[in-house]
């Protein structure tokens, strides 16, 4: 395919696939660029982050946060309630920076154009898709506060602390130079629940000093687990340090795949733009129908409070021995890592088989194979070499009924320089084999932090697998 023809065909795809999303800013189609964009948000981005492992069987969690650290380390403290006393590990410093690489979406597949295609557009299909521990007892003791454990953790002092009231802790506290920026009333939303606090505090020696003398940088990741009835995430207590809202990030590992609850579910904003994409590609009436549906709540919703904003799913797999053995060999595994599933019919084409269909379609449509038509099968001998991505050959009965229109499609792999890749060995042990991972954000409001975080899981006919950019993913 020469140069005119092949930039003419890409303009007239992403011209109609455009039309066909609305008027909505879609970012190009062919780009594989946006993936970068959302690794540096996820890295860099002020918020919270946190990793959570939820057992349902044991009534298990674990979660993991590492808060960023500036000023004068002495007058430096947090305080974190867990509805049982939890058992404190490091994790290696660069664990959210290991995930957010691990995540990143794959580009949108491409269509490939062959001498027996009439040049139309394509658009890819998206597929539908150990711990243990007991309860833990503690008698109450008579002292406002009671010390249940102290050590260090990383480059952290910690002491697990029982509180009966609110004011007796805000006073021990104080007394004990922890600098806690909350109040008496938040503190006693956990000790009514009976709770328990750990409080943290930074060590000097073990952090690096900036030129004004200040202490700066990001402290060890800190891993929490603890027996819990349910799967939450403390929030309440970081209100208070919030200035307008929050930026904050899960992932969330467990057998099923989960999500917060009600009309913070990343559902809402998925599915709208899951068909949206469909619709793009002849959804059927029960899709149009489901897409009315959920752009009139997002429409009541924001007519109540303008300023809503619906939770974001940004991966999702349940990961297998492929996905894991990216771990094990990084540079080799990484690009093609978390391909998902493939239409139905299609199947994985190898490079050779597929050069020696084009040429039989050159041959039959102009009975040899001239200059150009060798120079065509070159270009696509080069630019689809197996190390790059990988062909995927479609049903012809499916071809222009749902969500294909070319009988090729290529499926780039992700392309970052391997340097960045090295580490995701540092994950090996924490992510496991059958368990879904789910990676989504929620902007949080300061005046919608009154509560702390419910996860659920996601029903198995729900289950949403998530590993491709659509041309309506967010930015």
């Amino acid at each position: 395919m020469n140069k005119k023809r092949k930039a003419a065909l890409s303009a007239m795809a992403f011209a109609l696939l455009t039309t066909m999303m609305g008027n909505s800013l879609l970012p190009p189609v062919f780009g594989a660029c946006c993936y970068f964009a959302a690794k540096d948000k996820d890295i860099n981005q002020p918020g919270q982050k946190a990793f959570i492992s939820w057992n349902p069987k044991d009534k298990f969690e674990a979660f993991t946060v590492q808060p960023k650290f500036e000023g004068n380390a002495v007058d430096f403290g947090m305080v974190i309630p867990t509805p049982s006393k939890p058992k404190l590990d490091t994790m290696p410093r660069d664990f959210f920076k290991d995930l957010a690489m691990y995540t990143i979406l794959m580009p949108l597949p491409e269509a490939i154009y062959t001498p027996g295609d009439p040049p139309q557009p394509m658009a890819a299909a998206m597929p539908m898709a150990a711990f243990g521990g007991k309860s833990i007892d503690f008698s109450r003791k008579k002292e406002s506060v009671h010390v249940l454990e102290s050590g260090v953790v990383g480059s952290l002092d910690y002491k697990i602390i029982l509180a009966d009231d609110a004011n007796g802790l805000f006073e021990w506290l104080k007394a004990n130079h922890y600098s806690y920026g909350g109040d008496e009333a938040t503190l006693q939303f956990y000790i009514k629940k009976k709770w328990l606090f750990t409080v943290m505090k930074i060590d000097p020696a073990q952090m690096k000093k900036g030129p004004d003398g200040s202490y700066l940088g990001e402290v060890t990741p800190t891993r929490f687990a603890f027996s819990t009835a349910e799967c939450i995430y403390p929030l309440k207590i970081t209100q208070l340090s919030v200035k307008k809202n929050t930026d904050a990030l899960f992932y969330v590992q467990a057998p099923s795949q989960m999500d917060l609850q009600a009309d913070w579910s990343w559902m809402h904003s998925y599915r709208s733009m899951y068909l949206t994409y469909m619709l793009g590609c002849s959804a059927d009436p029960q899709q149009q129908a489901e897409l009315q549906k959920c752009d009139a709540w997002l429409a009541e919703k924001r007519q109540k409070d303008p300023n809503y904003e619906t939770t974001k799913l940004e991966w999702a797999k349940a990961l297998n021995d492929r996905d894991l053995s990216v771990l094990e060999d990084p540079k080799k595994n990484y690009g093609l890592m978390g391909t998902g599933d493939l239409p139905k019919g299609a199947k994985v084409l190898a490079l050779n088989d597929f050069l020696a269909e084009v040429k039989a379609e050159y041959l039959k449509r102009d009975q040899k194979i001239d200059q150009y038509a060798k120079q065509d099968m070159t270009q696509m001998e080069d630019r689809y070499q197996p190390a790059k991505g990988f062909i995927v050959k479609y049903d012809p009965k499916s071809v222009g009924t749902s969500f294909v229109y070319s009988r090729y499609a290529w499926y780039p792999a992700r392309d970052v320089p391997s340097e960045d890749v090295k580490g995701l060995t540092r994950l090996k042990g924490h992510l496991q084999k059958g368990q879904w991972l789910t990676k989504f954000r929620k902007i949080l409001r300061k005046d919608e932090m009154t509560h702390d975080l419910v996860l659920a899981e996601v029903p198995k006919t729900n289950e949403q697998t998530y590993t491709r950019i659509m041309p309506t993913s967010p930015p």
